[in-house]
């Protein structure tokens, strides 16, 4: 009964318009990896959604009116996504009821810049993707609203070396450190320290199940993405999706939990949990293999839900297909260069996606609210508009035209411009990694 999903009809941007996460995780895996005492790729787990009774076949019962149903919400929030884009809270799982429609209007209400000037500092540790695009793009917004801004980039992506950054940039004593894809774990003496020096701190990517520390946190609605990313596993298989949700221990942030609660209710469908070392998303070759081994396991496989779209997908891919020909397709969230590439070859079905230019904008704005007395926004207050794309849709493999396509779709800049008096849409948009 599966109806065909309609063409996404983009909406013209309002008023002076407008990527482990994009690398989400990415920065600890190296170190949690080389940490971790297993030998093998990882351990896997099967469940029938509906029963979670383990050990289930694969084999789906007939349908019902309660899957019919099911399968007929799952094609609906795809379509509403479709046409524009849905929202939902920021962090944590989401309900399929609290998927909606996204309305600027809901978004909160961007805060004007102090009076005073700013000193900046920024910190990365992955060295490609949407990190230093990131802390390029602080650069070029707050140069704009007349900051000195400063970017730390780690020597690498470990503990050790993003910690130096942290404690590097606190040095020059400025009123706020913006870190891309920091774990607090990691990072807890500079926070503490930042904080006892009046220095405010928040992370792009990362939430509180992270670690605590930082002021503020601006997290990519995870729990969207993935759900929705379940959904069109429900939806392509008419209620008889057999997903495999890949996850690395430790990284609660990239919310695969929020898929397998999504999958739950499917009375036809059944979730195998395969848990991969961290290691693995580090190292092409142990990524093939893994991949591979995971599938040759569990070879009625409909689709793999990969923990965040900014990791490396070549291997995946590359073990999908080594494995018995089992039609099995790859989903992911969070739009990035090599991903939309892949969407371009037609190697991947689809790809969720979020505004990471509307993330910086947010971290930007809780540096003007701390700076005035005002408190961070709540981690689950942001209002980020979820869409996906398919192969026909998709836009050039940088940076620049991901956000110029999401722009054209919706309009989720005017509000910063209007409440900071600056246009930006050009300088946004002037930044492509």
């Amino acid at each position: 009964m599966a109806r065909s999903l309609a063409p996404r009809t983009r909406r013209g941007a309002v008023g002076a318009s407008t990527a482990l996460k994009v690398l989400i995780g990415a920065v600890a895996l190296s170190t949690l990896g080389a940490c971790s005492s297993a030998s093998g790729g990882g351990s896997s787990s099967v469940g029938s959604s509906a029963s979670s009774q383990p050990g289930n076949s694969g084999t789906s019962p007939a349908s019902s009116p309660a899957a019919d149903s099911y399968v007929l919400q799952s094609e609906q929030l795809l379509e509403k996504a479709h046409e524009a884009a849905v929202t939902g809270l920021s962090f944590g799982t989401v309900s399929a009821n609290e998927i909606v429609p996204w309305k600027a209007s809901e978004m909160p209400t961007p805060t004007a810049p102090p009076s005073k000037p700013l000193t900046v500092n920024v910190v990365y540790g992955i060295p490609v993707g949407y990190a230093p695009y990131a802390a390029h793009l602080i650069r070029a917004i707050g140069t704009k609203l007349g900051w000195t801004v400063n970017i730390f980039p780690a020597s690498a992506p470990t503990q050790q070396a993003e910690l130096a950054a942290m404690q590097q940039a606190e040095l020059g004593k400025p009123n706020a450190i913006i870190s891309i894809v920091v774990p607090a774990t990691w990072v807890g003496p500079a926070l503490a320290s930042a904080k006892t020096a009046g220095i405010d701190t928040v992370d792009i990517h990362q939430d509180s199940t992270d670690g605590n520390g930082y002021d503020g946190l601006i997290p990519s609605a995870e729990g969207v993405q993935k759900a929705l990313l379940a959904a069109w596993a429900v939806a392509k298989t008419n209620g008889k999706a057999n997903t495999m949700l890949v996850e690395a221990p430790g990284f609660s942030d990239v919310n695969v939990a929020a898929a397998q609660s999504y999958l739950q209710p499917c009375s036809g469908c059944t979730t195998i949990v395969q848990q991969f070392n961290p290691a693995v998303f580090t190292d092409p070759i142990q990524e093939q293999s893994s991949a591979s081994s995971a599938m040759s396991a569990h070879n009625s496989v409909n689709y793999m839900i990969w923990p965040s779209g900014g990791l490396p997908l070549t291997p995946a891919l590359d073990g999908i297909a080594a494995s018995p020909d089992t039609g099995a397709q790859l989903l992911v969230d969070d739009a990035s260069a090599e991903n939309v590439q892949l969407l371009k070859e037609g190697k991947l079905p689809m790809v969720m996606e979020g505004p990471g230019a509307l993330l910086v904008l947010e971290a930007i704005d809780d540096v003007n609210r701390m700076e005035q007395g005002k408190p961070a926004l709540a981690e689950d207050s942001l209002r980020i508009p979820i869409s996906y794309w398919t192969q026909s849709q998709a836009p050039a493999p940088n940076f620049s035209a991901i956000t110029q396509a999401q722009l054209e779709a919706n309009d989720w800049l005017s509000p910063f411009e209007g409440a900071w008096h600056v246009q930006l849409k050009s300088v946004i948009l002037g930044v492509a990694s």
